[in-house]
């Protein structure tokens, strides 16, 4: 009997973890070109810029993704400005300098907070005239299909979880709605945030992979009513107040540059395999070891390559107050379970809907998702500092990154009222000869514990510690039903007769002949207009809305789309529709899909049992429309399926798209397009597209 792909990743797991593997894998994965292209960025002065750890133990400056304290609601709706310039520097998140993005100066982005109907305005300038040029030997394969030269210094913003309703422009999904802004261009994002875009949202990149190297940031829209208000009428048996905000991101982290990770996947040559990280942080901050530094083709700072390096992040609460805190999983890659010791987390919003509120222990977080948990101290927790906990797991890897420690931490400290100073700041480790690597999380607690006062000496939450709904099986969402909206807003019905439609989508990642590399695939198209010789530079929305047609074969007739490199499907021409979508995962990993323009109800996910999913009547039955969670990403188990929906009400070109970068990056996208005879005639063209 033939094994399952999962038992078959696990067993290999368990070879790569005990040694079989894990020098065959990391010699596959590296190579003496690559090693030192990595290393020319640190030949040219670049020490001098470098963040070294000292045994001080508060830095000085306090965290760019901190929430405004003096932030207040206008009585009406306002405009509020913001002005960028979007370069690139030598930063050390977890001590090891790299190039990273930076917007005016600062990683991560600056948080942006507005209040429903506010009109936003953003000015972004491209100001990347670093001399970094990605290794040509990558090119040599076939990173050129993927990300063409000069990618890495080209961007666009998109606003993660906002609908643009009318503004679709406005989106920032390069090749979709918009053209990457190139250096020394700049361009103007405007748009109205309105009531369905409040909750918990970010910004990011969406070009290329630049997101990996940095250019991200929190976007958090207020209600106008108040939450605290609205949750206490609707759970008045949960304890839903809180005091003061807090925003966290957690994110995989990786020391070289993420087009030279791109390119390893997309080789002829070398492994093929997903990129594993080298580090987490917490707020842009971890701590790193450097006893395996020279695996990596990165040298550490420290003058002992035994020593740590980089910062925690530090949190430091009034212990009389109780804090909302706003989570997002900024990576490219990796999923987070987040916890706090000695702490229970109120579950009460998900992607900006507010839900029932449900108190769990830990929670998982995949890439491109959100949530707000209320953070409540147990009673018997009396430590003055906790740690803060965002594991990865090794199961959801395709290899074992030797120098990946994967519980990445920050610190929670309770001030007295008197001393208290509010949310902020990082706090440096004392250097020690502790290899984190090779340790496992109770004997390296074991060790910091003794070396200083200011290090947490508490335990995460034991393993038969479980919640309802919280899966035990890494690499997976939450159960279905879990999360149930708080205000009533059941999915509709589907009426085929009225036009609505149901679509199937299969995704998987194959090693085509033609391709001789990975690439993503849906319904066998390969999402890759930019990539190709002879593309459009026009993005997909403008071509459509000069065309008199409204479907998807006119289009590729009148040569205005490419049907090997553009998936495409037309909720329906004229009026809003129900759309139902089935997404079938055929990959033994699984993928976080994003749809941009829109929430959708989560109707149903699973493991298929074989190779081809069937819809039965049962199935469709079982469904239960009252309680679905709404939500703009969802987790498509490994060969599995998700069954999603949506009411398609937003003319426009909506993207949707694996939110883990190599896949989005190797063509893991599609375009739904609502409404195509009411677009505008000539929407106003971006400055980057000219």
């Amino acid at each position: 009997m033939a094994l399952k792909p999962k038992v078959v990743r696990r067993l290999l797991l368990l070879l790569v973890s005990t040694g079989v593997l894990g020098l065959f894998a990391w010699v596959a994965l590296t190579d003496p070109e690559l090693s030192r292209a990595t290393r020319q960025l640190w030949d040219d002065n670049v020490w001098s810029h470098a963040l070294k750890s000292t045994n001080t133990p508060f830095a000085s400056s306090k965290s760019p993704i901190d929430m405004d304290p003096s932030y207040v609601k206008s009585a009406s709706p306002v405009e509020r400005r913001f002005d960028w310039t979007v370069q690139r520097e030598i930063k050390a998140p977890d001590g090891i300098p790299r190039l990273m993005y930076t917007i005016n100066g600062q990683f991560p982005g600056p948080t942006i907070e507005v209040t429903e109907g506010d009109t936003v305005v953003v000015h972004v300038v491209n100001h990347i005239f670093d001399d970094y040029q990605v290794p040509e030997f990558l090119f040599d394969n076939k990173l050129e299909h993927v990300h063409p030269t000069g990618t890495d210094k080209r961007f666009s913003i998109h606003w993660h979880g906002l609908s643009m309703r009318g503004m679709q422009v406005m989106d920032g999904a390069a090749s979709f709605t918009s053209c990457p802004i190139r250096p020394g261009n700049e361009t103007t994002y405007k748009f109205v945030v309105q009531k369905e875009d409040v909750g918990t949202h970010w910004y990011h990149s969406h070009v290329g992979t630049s997101r990996a190297d940095g250019l991200w940031g929190m976007f958090i829209v207020h209600a106008r009513d108040d939450e605290r208000q609205v949750l206490a009428e609707r759970a008045p048996s949960f304890r839903t107040h809180w005091d003061e905000e807090i925003t966290i991101a957690l994110g995989d982290h990786f020391h070289k540059m993420s087009p030279e990770s791109l390119g390893r996947y997309v080789s002829r040559t070398l492994s093929n395999a997903e990129p594993v990280p080298e580090n987490g942080l917490i707020n842009g901050k971890s701590i790193f070891s450097c006893e395996m530094s020279k695996l990596t083709g990165v040298p550490c700072p420290a003058g002992d390559d035994k020593d740590e390096v980089g910062e925690y992040t530090e949190f430091r609460l009034d212990p009389t107050k109780t804090y909302r805190l706003r989570l997002v999983n900024v990576g490219s890659l990796a999923d987070m379970t987040f916890s706090v010791d000695g702490h229970t987390l109120t579950v009460v919003e998900a992607d900006g809907t507010l839900v029932e509120p449900m108190e769990v222990h830990r929670i998982p977080i995949a890439p491109g998702q959100r949530y707000s948990v209320i953070l409540h101290r147990e009673p018997s927790n009396r430590d003055k500092r906790v740690w803060m906990r965002s594991d990865m797991s090794g199961e959801c890897f395709k290899y074992m990154n030797p120098v990946l420690y994967p519980f990445i931490r920050a610190i929670v400290t309770y001030d007295e009222p008197d001393t208290w100073t509010g949310v902020g700041g990082w706090l440096s480790p004392l250097r020690h000869r502790s290899n984190r690597r090779a340790m496992s999380e109770r004997v390296y607690e074991q060790r910091t514990r003794g070396l200083s006062r200011m290090l947490p000496s508490t335990r995460p939450w034991l393993p038969n510690v479980t919640d309802a709904g919280i899966p035990t099986e890494p690499c997976h969402d939450l159960e279905p039903g879990t999360l149930v909206p708080l205000i009533p807003d059941p999915a509709p019905a589907l009426d085929f007769a009225n036009g609505d439609r149901r679509e199937y989508v299969t995704i998987e990642v194959l090693n085509r002949q033609k391709y001789q590399v990975p690439m993503a695939f849906m319904n066998l198209t390969t999402w890759r207009p930019y990539g190709r010789r002879g593309a459009s530079q026009q993005p997909l929305l403008h071509r459509i809305s000069h065309s008199n047609a409204t479907t998807p074969q006119a289009w590729i007739e009148q040569g205005l789309i490419n049907k090997e490199h553009e998936l495409l499907a037309v909720t329906h021409p004229s009026k809003p529709v129900v759309f139902e979508l089935v997404l079938r995962n055929l990959d033994d990993g699984p993928h976080p899909f994003h749809l941009h323009g829109h929430k959708f109800w989560v109707l149903h996910t699973g493991e298929m049992e074989r190779v081809r999913f069937r819809y039965t009547k049962e199935l469709e039955d079982s469904l239960d429309l009252s309680r679905a969670m709404k939500r703009d990403t969802v987790v498509v188990p490994m060969m599995g399926h998700v069954i999603i929906r949506w009411v398609a009400d937003n003319p426009g070109v909506w993207a949707f798209h694996c939110h883990m970068l190599v896949h989005l990056a190797s063509g893991m996208a599609m375009a739904f397009v609502e409404q195509p005879s009411v677009l505008q005639a000539h929407p106003p063209v971006p400055a980057a597209c000219q």
